[in-house]
């Protein structure tokens, strides 16, 4: 291994896969005391030093106030519905699904480019089956599992199948997440009222664009297999 030890890439692949995970959640449930009590233990001390301080401090910040409000499930929850719900052009937004928000239709290629990035993966649609599998937090839930197997990849110092998960997490960023999120963030977090959702909403495309950066930063630092990534 050249640079960067097997076990510290395999801890970094931890670190982005819990992200990855802890954001789905947010788009995937219901809000709840038991899921913001999860959400802040799995976020744990925020690092003044790291580069999505702000966000995740604001986020940090949020979900104590959530976790504090005697009433924020009941507000929350109807938030969640009219921010994620997609229940008409005139409440609220466009449901987070990947196909609606790039085409102005469900399903067609763009939905069936996600399910073969899954297939090809051999990872099960990340949400239940009721759920379209280009839901949003489907699609980081996805990142979320290729991050875990390339940790368990690094663990067992298998460099070749590492690098193949990254190219994994590479490409359905580049392709899908990226080409949708950031955008579809900014529009829901205009109509957003209250501090926990648009939290939510300015840590998760952030979150999305540093880790493509970071994954660049890894290639380079396994110099041997950078040309088949």
């Amino acid at each position: 291994m050249s640079k960067v030890s097997a076990a510290t890439l395999a801890g970094t692949a931890g670190r982005r896969g819990r992200t990855y995970w802890l954001l789905a959640q947010g788009f995937a449930e219901a809000p709840s005391s038991a899921l913001f009590g999860e959400l802040i233990t799995a976020l744990g001390p925020v690092n003044p030093d790291e580069t999505l301080a702000t966000e995740t401090t604001a986020y940090a910040d949020a979900l104590q106030s959530a976790l504090s409000m005697e009433d924020a499930s009941n507000v929350l929850a109807i938030e969640f519905t009219r921010l994620f719900g997609g229940i008409s052009e005139s409440y609220g937004a466009l449901p987070p699904f990947e196909s609606v928000v790039r085409t102005g239709q469900w399903g067609g290629d763009t939905a069936l480019a996600v399910v073969a990035a899954y297939g090809d993966a051999d990872i099960a649609p990340p949400l239940p089956d009721a759920s379209p599998p280009d839901h949003l937090a489907a699609e980081l839930r996805f990142l979320a599992i290729a991050c875990h197997r390339e940790g368990e990849a690094w663990q067992a110092e298998d460099t070749g199948t590492a690098m193949d998960w990254l190219r994994r997490e590479r490409d359905f960023l580049d392709r899908h997440v990226l080409r949708w999120v950031p955008e579809y963030c900014r529009q829901v977090a205009e109509i957003a009222e209250t501090p926990f959702y648009r939290a939510l909403l300015a840590l998760t495309p952030r979150a999305c664009e540093l880790d493509r950066e970071d994954i660049d930063v890894i290639v380079e630092s396994v110099p041997s297999f950078a040309a088949h990534v």
